[in-house]
């Protein structure tokens, strides 16, 4: 081949080398595919702008509608009397107050909210309380209570032989003052109707006075040596309470068949006497335990136990303000002695009421 032909070879296989890539590599489709995803990037990030924007407007107006019911929950608890309202702060010591919306069951009230003024009836001896033995309770200030019990007796002679065929009874009799906040002061005086016996009752003297910390001093004074004098200390809640008192003021009994001192007998504990030497006296220490189960609102349960006999029987009430009793009382150690030193026997019912106002 001369250059000529070599030339025009080469020519003419460029021309087709060159025509066949231009065909092979066309662009025109990817050319569009880059058309479309850079147009669509545009649109994307317009809609997340608009998502963006519906975004912050809702939170706008979340927040917004927040902020009215929080305002209208603030109006409300002005305006709602059942909301609990913070009142001023009030006395320091008071840590057991509830809640205004609390509700206490009728059973719990005497124990949670009735220590102070419980609202009791007037005991045997003297005092608000049980049958027997007072409360660590105390009168309202400005209140009165005026109570009257019957106890029934029986009379034995010298010889041990019971006296009579009457009906023979003790009347107690009351009267308390609420002198001011926590201290209750009263007069106590037994009346009977049998003239066998000369067996004197004095006048005592009943006081309670409550100190912090739920705990109640108490005395039952007698106002001459015929009968033992008593001081207490007790503590509880109405459905039970305990306490330790002693008993002073009078020698030791003496008996003899010529003649013999008068038997004092004591308003709490039990009897000591030896017969081996004819003395007898008062416990000089004892305890007691009380308190009264409420079986409805008009009605408890009550029982107690002063250090020589127990009680029990049924209290109902009108309105917390007139009690009516009815209890058994067990036998003790003065019911033990023999007639000839103590003449006078207590029965073991009892009833009678007291009225508040």
């Amino acid at each position: 081949m001369n250059r000529n032909q070599i030339f025009f070879i080469t020519v003419f296989l460029a021309f087709l080398l060159n025509s066949e890539i231009c065909s092979s590599l066309d662009l025109s489709k990817y050319q569009s595919f880059l058309k479309t995803e850079v147009a669509s990037e545009p649109a994307k990030i317009s809609e997340s702008k608009k998502k963006n924007t519906s975004s912050k407007k809702d939170s706008k107006n979340l927040a917004s509608e927040r902020s009215e019911k929080s305002s209208e929950e603030a109006d409300a608890s002005y305006r709602d009397v059942r909301r609990p309202v913070l009142n001023e702060q009030k006395n320091k010591k008071d840590n057991l107050s509830l809640p205004s919306e609390t509700r206490i069951p009728a059973g719990l009230r005497p124990i949670l909210s009735e220590r102070k003024n419980p609202k009791e009836g007037v005991s045997i001896s003297g005092g608000t309380g049980a049958f027997l033995v007072p409360s660590p309770g105390v009168i309202e200030p400005g209140k009165t209570a005026v109570a009257v019990h019957a106890i029934p007796i029986d009379l034995y002679d010298v010889t041990d032989r019971k006296v009579g065929t009457d009906n023979y009874f003790n009347t107690s009799t009351k009267v308390l003052f609420g002198v001011s906040e926590g201290f209750e002061l009263g007069l106590e005086k037994t009346f009977s109707n049998q003239d066998q016996f000369d067996i004197t009752e004095p006048v005592f003297i009943t006081t309670k006075y409550q100190v912090p910390g739920n705990i109640t001093l108490g005395g039952c004074f007698a106002t001459s040596p015929d009968a033992y004098s008593s001081v207490w200390v007790e503590t509880g809640v109405p459905v039970l309470w305990v306490g330790v008192g002693a008993n002073f003021g009078v020698n030791t009994y003496k008996f003899t068949y010529r003649g013999w001192e008068r038997l004092a007998r004591a308003k709490f504990g039990g009897y000591n006497y030896t017969y081996s030497t004819a003395l007898g006296y008062a416990d000089q220490v004892w305890f007691m335990v009380g308190g009264a189960l409420p079986i409805s609102n008009h009605l408890h349960f009550v029982y107690d136990f002063n250090g020589d006999r127990f009680s029990m029987g049924f209290r109902a009430n009108y309105q917390k303000t007139v009690f009516f009793d009815l209890a058994y009382i067990s036998d003790g150690d003065y019911e033990r002695l023999p007639g000839a030193i103590a003449h006078e026997r207590m029965g073991n019912f009892v009833f009678g009421g007291s009225i508040e106002y």
